[in-house]
C-alpha cells in the first residue's frame, strides 16, 4: 500500500488468482497512474477496456474464451472478438503500437446487464481509439480519479485477449 495519501484504487493484477510475487496493491492518485502502467507492461495481451462509469466501484477483466461462461451473448462476443483482431496498429495519441481499444461509455449499455438475451455493446461500428500501454493506462488513471468513488477496484488484463468492464460490487 503506498503512504503517501490515502488510498483510493485496488489494483489486483492476478485477477482474483494467486501468482508467486503478485500481490494486489492499493495505490494513492499520486501512484495511480504509474501503478497501472507497470502492471498494463507486464502483460503480452490485448484487451478492450471500456471506461469506468458511473457509481461502478469494480472494474472486471473477462477472457474472450471466458466470455460465454459470464452469460455474455454471442453478439457480444462476436462483437468483442471483431474488435480486437483490429488491435495492434499505431496508438492514436502517441503513434505507438495500440495494445489496447478504448470504448467510452457511449459503446456499452450504462445498466451493463448480465442477462444473456440482451448485449452489452453496442455502435460497435463506429471509430474506436486504438492506444498503447502508457496511454491507455493514462487514460484509465484519469478516469479513475475523476469518479472520486472511495474504493475502486481494478483488475489489469492478463497475457490473453479479453475484455476490461466496469461493474457494480
Amino acid at each position: 500500500m503506498c503512504q503517501k495519501e490515502p488510498g483510493r484504487v485496488g489494483l489486483d493484477v492476478t485477477c482474483h488468482g494467486s501468482y508467486a510475487g503478485m500481490e494486489p496493491l492499493l495505490l494513492c492518485a499520486m501512484c495511480l497512474e504509474g501503478g497501472i502502467k507497470d502492471a498494463f507492461e507486464q502483460n503480452d495481451g490485448i484487451a478492450i477496456v471500456v471506461e469506468p462509469f458511473g457509481k461502478n466501484d469494480m472494474h472486471l477483466y473477462y477472457r474472450l474464451d471466458e466470455m460465454p461462461a459470464y452469460q455474455f451473448p454471442r453478439e457480444d462476443v462476436e462483437a468483442i472478438s471483431w474488435l480486437l483482431l483490429t488491435i495492434g496498429d499505431d496508438c492514436a495519441r502517441c503513434g505507438q503500437q495500440s495494445h489496447f481499444a478504448w470504448l467510452t461509455s457511449a459503446f456499452v449499455d450504462p445498466e451493463l446487464p448480465e442477462d444473456p438475451d440482451r448485449a452489452v455493446f453496442r455502435n460497435m461500428d463506429r471509430d474506436i481509439e486504438h492506444l498503447c500501454r502508457a496511454c491507455a493506462a493514462t487514460a484509465l488513471a484519469k478516469s479513475y480519479l475523476s469518479l472520486k468513488l472511495g474504493l475502486v477496484t481494478a483488475e489489469v488484463p492478463r497475457s490473453a485477449m479479453g475484455v476490461l468492464m466496469p461493474s457494480k460490487s
